[in-house]
């Protein structure tokens, strides 16, 4: 962890959260690498993760959201690739990982992501899958940072993505 780096806790999100949520997943749709729009995600895909107990936060000693993600397990368009390892199934993949501008470059995404593997090991996955536009330089030396190995590039919702997978703890590619 960054010595500058806010401490942080990390907890499924709360309904409450998603006031906070939603204006920090429009600033970061503004920037020309980020493949969101100022229609996705939106109010009711957050409700949706956060119903479905999908969708976790990062929170700051004073409990203001700094980052989240989302984990999911099975989507038909990822799935359909064929260049992910078949050894390291079941996988769970990390979409919407979100870190809020007032916390970026303090190390906040990368404590969201060893969560997320964190979380995914525990539940009895064999890997972590992340998509990240192709064009998203900082993203994708993040990634790479982390220990996910590039596998793929797919053409999904109009968008080209890098397609990235780790093994999580005992597994190898």
């Amino acid at each position: 962890m960054r010595e500058n780096a806010t401490p942080c806790t990390f907890a499924p999100a709360s309904p409450a959260d998603l006031e906070a949520l939603l204006p920090y997943y429009r600033q970061a749709a503004a920037r020309p690498d980020c493949p969101w729009s100022q229609d996705y995600p939106d109010q009711a895909t957050l409700e949706a993760d956060q119903a479905e107990g999908r969708l976790f936060c990062a929170k700051d000693p004073d409990g203001q959201v700094m980052g989240a993600y989302v984990l999911t397990f099975g989507d038909e368009d990822t799935e359909a690739q064929t260049f992910w390892t078949k050894g390291l199934e079941p996988a769970g993949e990390v979409v919407r990982l979100l870190t809020a501008a007032p916390y970026e470059n303090q190390g906040l995404g990368g404590r969201l992501l060893a969560d997320a593997v964190a979380r995914l090991a525990r539940m009895g996955c064999r890997s972590c899958r992340i998509l990240v536009a192709k064009d998203n330089r900082r993203a994708l030396r993040a990634y790479e940072g982390q220990g996910f190995v590039y596998v793929g590039l797919a053409r999904l919702y109009g968008t080209d993505f890098a397609c990235f997978e780790k093994p999580l703890e005992g597994e190898t590619i």
